[in-house]
């Protein structure tokens, strides 16, 4: 994959990138996953550069990739298949991109060219969902007891998970 490429030129090439990119040379998105096996970690990446009816200049995209996030409810690895697939239309300005039809979402290049390794990594960074979790019913958030809380559920003879507020009754009746 180039560094960097102008995205008008190629679009008026009809030019296409296809190709696999290792995660680890994405570092935003690095800080998000969890660590895993650098070797067999990748992003699998199409980009096809086209003008439409209308002159626009089009980046038509699909990313697909395994990542490997720490699941919030069990802190376990949870391994998430995402595929993306998406138009942007290569804008000068905010006003450009606030006429452009629904189809599309604005690509405004801060210069001349992009970095077509930015945009695979942007729509990874968008397809992570904001808490990632394990199916409902396929993980469990680990149980934190204290002493008290163990020794007041084994005399009442029931377990925590069905007196929620137990840790609580056990703070009030000590203080």
């Amino acid at each position: 994959m180039p560094h960097s490429v102008d995205p008008r030129r190629l679009a008026e090439l009809s030019r296409e990138l296809v190709g696999t990119l290792a995660l680890e040379r994405l570092p935003r998105l690095a800080a998000v996953v969890a660590p895993a096996d650098p070797a067999a970690d990748y992003a699998s990446y199409r980009l096809r550069f086209r003008r439409d009816a209308s002159g626009r200049d089009l980046v038509e995209g699909e990313v697909a990739a395994t990542l490997h996030l720490r699941c919030e409810r069990c802190s376990q690895t949870l391994e998430l298949p995402v595929a993306s697939a998406f138009t942007l239309a290569v804008v000068d300005g905010l006003d450009e991109a606030a006429q452009l039809p629904d189809a599309y979402d604005p690509l405004l290049p801060e210069e001349a060219t992009l970095d077509p390794a930015a945009l695979v990594e942007d729509e990874l960074l968008l397809a992570v969902p904001a808490v990632p979790r394990h199916a409902e019913g396929a993980c469990r958030a680990p149980r934190y007891a204290s002493a008290d809380q163990q020794a007041d559920d084994e005399h009442a003879g029931a377990p925590a998970d069905n007196k929620p507020f137990a840790v609580l009754e056990s703070l009030k009746r000590r203080h």
